[in-house]
């Protein structure tokens, strides 16, 4: 295998604050400092130095070396921190590539030390998840994929799987040196498993809405006091209330916190049938295109008003039917009833919500998609196991749907005795890293 280039790069957010950090990587990480740099500090001992970019241009730096393999990418690292400023911060990192080191791309830290077994892919793709995390819910799920708690339990499961598929696999090939095989605890254990992935699908949602801010659409017939539910929602005139129908010709939306959750309220034009006016028909294009990249939609019908469009509208995602102008009378029972005049309903429907965007208080599951995609994998190739017991099959074909589902748990973290994960598959997820990571 040909050594891999030292690479460079700028491991702070931005360039323009007080101090920015310069990291190096690779083999030869510190020679080419020590060109700039001449004599560096004891290993992970911060020391001050005069950097030199060239004739008569210095840079006052604080410099640190971390020797491989105890590093962050197990390879040596030297981290310049050096005063901020683009152009500044550029000349340094130009200068370091002309004394021989690469620029890194996306991801290439995390990436080297993925590969030297420093960080489990899962940690890697908690890093990205952390520096995306929009909500305080978000960075405490990343939080926890970095110190590796997915990783343990997969672990643990992989560790089940694979020794129930070498005890099958030992009843296959030294059947005069085992006991028989027992196909009944075999399968109560297939679903032990199997009960654990259920469960952390099953709270694959909360955790993706806690980390997400979800968009909560009212839609509706025109006129059903969408926009007055909007705004008392907001606690505050966001949307444009009059009795004219029509009157909302496009969707408007505002950040809503219930909960400690915070999720996108978006109010949109009702939707009717024999519009003439061009505009509003463009309006009630746009609310069925709210409706359908929803992730809630409260469908809000008035209860002076027959029902004009019907529930079929909100789509086919979750929805919520709501009653508007509750202090008119009731109609649809069943429905959430609430009134914007008198305030009747609200707190219940601001409950429902709450409850909806938490999963009913189910603890979240810390995975990502990617996670969630092998998961399930896993799950199938465990079922048509069972299936085959079931069957009265021949056990070889158990011990290969056992080996399927431990390769697609162990993909989730990147180790497995199994087989290497794909160049591609590694290809797209570090490339949603920056730069510096």
């Amino acid at each position: 295998m040909s050594t891999p280039p030292t690479i460079v790069g700028v491991a702070t957010g931005s360039a323009d604050g007080g101090v920015a950090i310069v990291r190096l990587s690779g083999p030869t990480a510190l020679a080419i400092a020590r060109q700039r740099i001449g004599t560096l500090p004891p290993p992970r001992k911060l020391g001050r130095r005069r950097f030199v970019l060239g004739p008569g241009s210095v840079e006052d730096a604080l410099v640190v070396q971390m020797p491989g393999p105890r590093s962050f990418t197990g390879e040596d690292i030297v981290e310049l921190h050096v005063h901020g400023g683009e152009r500044n911060v550029a000349g340094i990192v130009a200068s370091l590539l002309a004394a021989g080191a690469t620029a890194a791309g996306p991801g290439d830290f995390s990436r080297r030390a993925f590969a030297n077994g420093r960080l489990s892919l899962d940690q890697a793709e908690g890093i990205a998840a952390l520096l995306a995390a929009k909500t305080d819910a978000a960075v405490e799920q990343a939080r926890r994929l970095v110190a590796g708690e997915l990783g343990a339990e997969i672990d643990s499961l992989c560790g089940l799987v694979g020794n129930l598929r070498t005890e099958i696999e030992a009843n296959l090939d030294f059947v005069e040196d085992v006991e028989g095989g027992d196909e009944a605890r075999w399968d109560r254990e297939i679903s032990a498993v199997l009960e654990t992935l259920r469960g952390w699908l099953r709270r694959f949602e909360a955790g993706r809405r806690a980390r997400e801010r979800s968009r909560v659409v009212l839609a509706g017939p025109a006129n059903a006091g969408k926009s007055s539910l909007f705004n008392a929602l907001l606690g505050r005139s966001r949307s444009l209330v009059h009795g004219a129908p029509g009157t909302t010709r496009d969707y408007v939306e505002a950040e809503l916190e219930i909960g400690g959750r915070t999720m996108i309220l978006v109010d949109t034009a009702g939707i009717r049938g024999g519009v003439d006016d061009g505009v509003e028909s463009a309006g009630i294009i746009h609310s069925r295109q709210q409706i359908g990249g929803a992730d809630l939609v409260l469908w809000v019908e008035a209860a002076d008003r027959e029902s004009q469009v019907g529930e079929a509208e909100a789509g086919e995602g979750e929805s919520i039917c709501v009653e508007s102008k509750r202090d008119l009378g009731v109609r649809r029972h069943g429905w959430i009833g609430v009134s914007t005049s008198t305030g009747e309903g609200l707190e219940t429907l601001r409950g429902r919500l709450e409850r909806w965007a938490t999963g009913d208080g189910e603890v979240p599951w810390i995975g990502l998609a990617r996670h969630r995609d092998r998961a399930e994998e896993a799950m199938e190739a465990l079922v048509e196991a069972q299936e085959i017991f079931a069957r009265v099959e021949p056990l070889e074909l158990v011990a290969f749907q056992l080996a399927v589902a431990e390769r697609r748990l162990a993909e989730v973290t990147g180790r497995s005795a199994l087989g290497a994960l794909g160049e591609d598959v590694l290809g797209r997820i570090f490339s949603r890293f920056c730069i510096g990571k």
